[in-house]
């Protein structure tokens, strides 16, 4: 019996050596280290605040650090998703400075310790609601494609409502939602979360925010892009005298976006009509061109310039011999009689002479 005690004493013994033994080549070979991951505070019980008529107002950063401890060979498998940290507004009727809870899922508590939780708190307050109406906008991400732009786009809702705090509301600089572009389709539809913006253009968290909606629906009309001509169209005729040169467009052509099945057989656009009855001079007309572009149509260009050339017939014809006004005088005439009367003059002269001697 006693040797059979001795025994037992000396295995027990060796097998408390061996654990120890073993825990300190574990140590070695797979030591503990420190570990941390940044982790989104979540917010429960928020009817806490409303059942006031109240909204609350988060002071501090909504990340927090948690750090541990694990076996070096176990490092790389803890992730952010592993924890959860979150506080509880019921927390509210004792204190503003919550506490910060957590939890560790997806079974890491099993090779992790020496959780700490850095903040321990968060500063929260309550505050007035305030309700504003903000339009909503759209921002178009990815490639449309060349020869493409966005035509109409439809929002449903277009407008929102949201509340929250003074100071919340105060800061929202715009809303609006992302639409993904889909190459190759002519139209698409759609729903997208509304995002926040800031006034600096910073996104906002919703925490803290209630929304008439916050799923908003989209409608895309994606347009085709075509080069066509432009025409002037005259009537009337001008004044007599005159005759009318021409007209001239500029620029002679413009690039217009629309729907593809409406502008894949458009080629030219007539211009409005021009009316140059009596027309004596030329005239430069201006065009929107909103007041002769199709419905549904965009362009790269807002105004049209046509310019009407008229000419004056007299000032622009060849060259004549004009009659002249007054009684026509001969020159031969003329110098037959000036021969004669010089030659009368000078036989007076000779009879006078006579006469003397």
């Amino acid at each position: 019996m006693k040797g059979l005690r001795e025994n037992i004493s000396i295995k027990l013994i060796s097998l408390v050596g061996a654990l120890i033994l073993w825990v300190l080549i574990m140590n070695i070979i797979n030591p503990l280290v420190n570990g941390f991951v940044n982790v989104p505070i979540e917010v429960e019980n928020e009817s806490f605040a409303l059942e006031q008529d109240k909204t609350y107002n988060i002071l501090d950063s909504r990340m927090i650090r948690i750090t541990y401890k694990v076996n070096s060979n176990m490092q790389t498998n803890i992730k952010q998703s592993d924890f959860r940290a979150y506080i509880d507004l019921n927390d509210l009727a004792y204190t503003e400075n919550i506490p910060i809870r957590y939890e560790v899922l997806n079974n890491a508590d099993s090779y992790i310790s020496n959780v700490v939780v850095n903040p321990s708190t968060l500063h929260v307050v309550l505050d007035d609601v305030s309700r504003n109406e903000f339009r909503v906008q759209y921002e178009v991400k990815g490639n449309i494609g060349p020869g493409h732009s966005i035509g109409s786009v439809i929002l449903s809702p277009n407008i929102v409502y949201v509340a929250g705090s003074n100071v919340a509301i105060g800061n929202i600089g715009r809303v609006a939602i992302d639409i993904p572009v889909q190459n190759n389709e002519e139209t698409f539809s759609g729903v997208a979360k509304l995002k926040i913006y800031a006034k600096d253009g910073s996104l906002m968290p919703n925490e803290g925010l209630t929304f008439s909606s916050e799923d908003i629906g989209y409608s895309v009309v994606v347009y085709s892009r075509v080069n066509v001509s432009l025409n002037a169209v005259v009537e009337g005729n001008v004044k007599n005298g005159y005759s009318y040169a021409g007209a001239q467009v500029y620029p002679s052509s413009i690039m217009i976006d629309g729907p593809r099945s409406v502008i894949e057989n458009i080629y030219t656009l007539d211009l409005p009509v021009i009316n140059i009855e009596g027309l004596s001079s030329n005239q430069e007309y201006k065009y929107k061109v909103s007041e002769f572009l199709p419905i549904g149509l965009k362009s790269n260009v807002e105004e049209v310039i046509v310019n009407v050339t008229v000419n004056d017939n007299i000032l622009n014809r060849p060259n004549v011999i004009r009659a002249d006004v007054g009684p026509h005088v001969d020159e031969s005439s003329e110098t037959e009689e000036t021969i004669e009367s010089e030659s009368v003059q000078e036989t007076s002269t000779e009879a006078v002479e006579e006469s003397k001697q």
